[in-house]
């Protein structure tokens, strides 16, 4: 029993290590425009007034 106690403190510390050095996250400014570029956008047209057609 003691050495599964050991090899999981071992195995523990391993992924203690490997998650610790990972670097964070970090976007710079052209990440942030490809977002902004693959978005759907809509278009809309200007809205028509139907005063003084005689409808």
């Amino acid at each position: 029993m003691k050495k599964f106690t050991v090899s999981s403190a071992i195995a523990t510390g391993f992924a203690a290590v490997v998650l610790g050095l990972a670097a964070p996250a970090s976007a710079d400014v052209a990440h942030h425009d490809w977002v902004h570029d693959i978005q759907q956008q809509a278009t809309v047209g200007s809205a028509q007034s139907t005063v003084g057609n005689g409808r």
